[in-house]
Formats: C-alpha cells, sequence, structure tokens
C-alpha cells in the first residue's frame, strides 16, 4: 500500500509572507494542526505547527517587557517559526514507512514531496483510516481468530477450507509469535454458510479462539 492511496491532496498551505496572524487563523478555521510552507512555484520549504504558532502568538509575550510586542504575529513571517527541511516521504513510499517514521519521530503528519514539490500530507488519522479499511473494520464480515501451527503449511490449510466452503475473505492478519509452536490467524470472511466453515475448521484441528 502507498502513501499516495491515503495522503490527504486538497492541502491547506501558507507561504514566504505569511504572517504567523494568518498561519494561525488558517489552523482554526480548517480545524488543521500543521501548515505546510511552500514557495510560489510549490517547493516545500517547511511546516508550520500549531504548536509552534502558540509560541509566537502575543499570549506568552508580556506587553510590559516591550510594547510592540502584540504586534509581533501581525509583522513576523512564518519562516521565522516553521521547521525547516522537515522529514518527508514520497507518494511511492510504503504506508507502513510513514508510520514507522511518526512513531520514531513522535510526529502526527509527514508531508508528501515529489521532485520537491508538495503533493499531499499523510497524518496518523490517515494510516488510521487506511488500516481500518484493509481490516475489514468497515464492512459487514464475521471476524475469525484461530490459532493454527507454526508452519506455512497451516496457514494454507485453513485458507483452501474457506475456499472449499465458498467463504470470501476480505482481510488477513498473521501474529507468528503468538507462541513458540503456534500463530495467531485473524481472519474477516463472508458467505453463506458460517457455520459450514467453522465446522470444518474443527474438523481439520484448528482452534477457533472467537467468532465476531
Amino acid at each position: 500500500m502507498f502513501v499516495q492511496l491515503w495522503m490527504t491532496k486538497e492541502l491547506v498551505v501558507a507561504t514566504e509572507k505569511t504572517t504567523i496572524a494568518e498561519a494561525g487563523v488558517l489552523l482554526q478555521q480548517n480545524k488543521i494542526r500543521r501548515l505546510p510552507v511552500v514557495d510560489e512555484t510549490g517547493n516545500l520549504l517547511g511546516i508550520l505547527s500549531k504548536e509552534d504558532v502558540s509560541k509566537g502568538m502575543p499570549s506568552i509575550i508580556d506587553p510590559a517587557e516591550d510594547g510592540g510586542a502584540t504586534n509581533l504575529p501581525v509583522h513576523a513571517r512564518v519562516i521565522s517559526l516553521m521547521t525547516a527541511e522537515p522529514i518527508t516521504v514520497s507518494p511511492m513510499d510504503p504506508l507502513e514507512k510513514s508510520a514507522r517514521i511518526m512513531r520514531r519521530n513522535k510526529i502526527g503528519g509527514i508531508p508528501v514531496v515529489d521532485e520537491g514539490k508538495l503533493v499531499g500530507i499523510i497524518t496518523e488519522s490517515d494510516i488510521f483510516q487506511a488500516f481500518m479499511e484493509i481490516m475489514g473494520l468497515d464492512a459487514d464480515v464475521t471476524r475469525l481468530e484461530l490459532v493454527i501451527g507454526n508452519n506455512n503449511q497451516s496457514f494454507y490449510e485453513v485458507i483452501e477450507i474457506l475456499g472449499e466452503c465458498d467463504m470470501r475473505i476480505h482481510a488477513v492478519s498473521l501474529y507468528k509469535n503468538y507462541s513458540e509452536k503456534q500463530q495467531l490467524l485473524t481472519l474477516r470472511i463472508g458467505g453463506e454458510d458460517m457455520q459450514a466453515a467453522i465446522d470444518a475448521l474443527w474438523d481439520m484441528g484448528v482452534k477457533v479462539n472467537s467468532v465476531a
């Protein structure tokens, strides 16, 4: 699964001339937490977060120290607070690469860049939505949790049984480290005779942990 299939393409962006105050309005009006900063040709210059904007707003500045401090957000540009040269991914990068980067760097979103041009942004919400669709969580299907032998043959035997029972497989998840001799196979399947499929699995020696 590639980033380009799940990234947000319709972006709200700031430019070099955008002020901190204007950026704050964009973030608030569009209910977003990060604002890519681009030049006039669409090249990514940096990224500004909601937290960055908060640092530049007068609420944390004591006007008593400087009478002109309250005008700072009106005049200061986003380039003074943005993170320059942020971490990016390519549209053709695997989705799991983005997830690893977010986790490792404790960030909630990554700009997607193609030859220097900003083409999208991938966020935690996008990855969560992808996970739901890939795992068939939005589909009207049955979830089977099976304990099978820790070998490839056991997996293929389950798939063969489901095929013989005319079951449609919507999603597959395999946890190989369930135990030394067993692995946990989670399936989301659909079909006319679910009970027949479950009975067939029991008959071949598969432990059905749960059916939901």
